[in-house]
């Protein structure tokens, strides 16, 4: 992959060039490269005939002119604008004959893309909305779904269909190897394909994972924290036909596993809901992703459906947490601290509500003998099943995870990104190479 920032450090202040082009984009670069391979690499550079006087709206510049031993080239602009995009793709050009795209442009909205001086919580936010631009460019889109290529290398047809889904037509994508993890990550056999954003207007709708069965999947629609990088957008990418994915690269994703069909044939409203990952009404309740804590609520694009939307003053990951936290003495908080979200209504008063917790824990055991082992202060509380469990010292009481699923979900370790290409995973844990650091090694030491 080749990266132009010209228009960037001509466009943008120098130390805001500087951070796009060394700590945002040079890891993400870094994960790409590590996790993909080009099914049909280019042969020799990639050159643009001198009849290409101008590409993504700007004159060719001399290093496409002259050839670039690259696969793919993207631009990076920046500009300061109003409105609430925070970046956008387009495509500048394709392979004659895949249709695989080879140039791109990304664009930046530098007044929604603040530097994060240091807020390594916002450098990583950036990071995940730079990385699904870049999974854009690539190839996952609307306009170039029908270019989607099979193992012979033939152009596809009938993947993109119109389905009956809760008597709502929908847009889907069917491609054998997104399909079939699909059908095992939900437990539903007769899944018909991936389900396409229906909302957000143009840009939004049909080029992403519809955000009410994929919420915290970085290629759903919106900005959030704790985005996965899954295998189920990997997989999109194997079924475009053009790349083949690394897939130990992805980020476990326990959202809807295993719900079964009803997950995506049900309906729920701000009164009803049958699966644990939509809520009711605006209680406080742990995101999805088990990271913190966050109230009930929904938006435009969820489809009616409320969960439990994550807050940074809540998030465990947050060292800034703790200021607003009950009980701060007994939790964890911080980058790399460990802990996850668990409900309760620990106190040191008789009365107290229902609120979240960021608890450090281990898990130990399997199947049905699996224990998950919560440290509250000094406390270890061991929970074998779901329920709730009293706390020596305090009012209130501990809710207990049904051991397995957590385990096997939110509480499973893992290495972020699989270290961003940068390292090694060891025993769960990154061991960055030298010259870079953090849980993901995407910051430069």
């Amino acid at each position: 992959m080749y990266v132009h920032y010209d228009e960037v450090e001509e466009s943008a202040p120098a130390s805001y060039a500087s951070y796009v082009e060394n700590e945002l984009m040079a890891p993400i670069i870094d994960y790409y490269e590590a996790a993909l391979r080009v099914k049909y690499p280019v042969s020799g550079n990639l050159k643009l005939g001198s009849s290409v006087g101008k590409i993504c709206e700007i004159s060719t510049p001399s290093v496409l002119k002259n050839g670039v031993a690259a696969d793919f080239f993207l631009y990076i602009d920046t500009v300061a604008q109003s409105g609430t995009e925070i970046a956008n793709t387009k495509y500048c050009y394709l392979a004659s004959g895949t249709k695989r795209p080879l140039v791109a442009r990304t664009r930046i909205n530098r007044n929604q893309m603040p530097m994060p001086k240091g807020n390594v919580l916002l450098h990583e936010k950036n990071m995940y909305v730079m990385m699904h631009e870049v999974m854009h460019a690539l190839g996952f889109s609307t306009s170039q779904f029908k270019n989607y290529i099979d193992s012979n290398g033939n152009r596809r047809s009938g993947h993109v269909k119109s389905v009956k889904i809760g008597g709502i037509t929908r847009t889907v994508v069917d491609v054998p190897p997104l399909t079939e993890r699909l059908r095992k990550h939900y437990g539903c056999s007769t899944l018909q394909g991936a389900v396409l954003e229906n909302g957000g207007g143009s840009g939004t709708a049909s080029s992403h994972f519809e955000r009410k069965f994929f919420v915290y999947e970085h290629m759903a629609s919106g900005s959030i924290h704790g985005r996965r990088i899954t295998e189920l957008s990997l997989a999109m990418l194997e079924g475009s036909g053009w790349y083949l994915p690394n897939y130990s690269y992805a980020e476990p994703f326990a959202y809807g596993k295993g719900q079964g069909c009803g997950f995506i044939t049900g309906t729920c409203s701000s009164s009803s809901s049958k699966f644990d990952e939509f809520c009711t009404g605006s209680s406080r309740g742990c995101a999805p992703t088990g990271r913190g804590g966050g109230n009930c609520r929904s938006d435009s694009i969820m489809d009616g459906c409320r969960f439990y939307y994550p807050d940074q003053d809540y998030d465990c990951d947050n060292a800034d947490a703790e200021d607003y936290a009950r009980l701060p003495s007994l939790q964890s908080f911080g980058r790399g601290s460990g802990s996850k979200c668990f409900m309760g209504t620990l106190n040191t008063r008789s009365s107290s509500s229902r609120t979240n917790f960021c608890f450090k824990y281990t898990c130990s055991g399997s199947g049905s003998n699996t224990e998950v082992h919560i440290q509250v202060g000094k406390n270890k509380v061991v929970c074998t099943a779901e329920g709730t469990k009293s706390v020596s010292g305090y009012y209130g009481a501990v809710e207990c995870p049904d051991p397995e699923t957590f385990c096997e979900g939110v509480g499973k370790k893992y290495c972020p990104r699989n270290c961003m290409g940068r390292g090694s995973c060891v025993n769960n844990v990154c061991q960055c190479r030298s010259g870079y650091k953090g849980v993901d090694c995407a910051l430069r030491a």
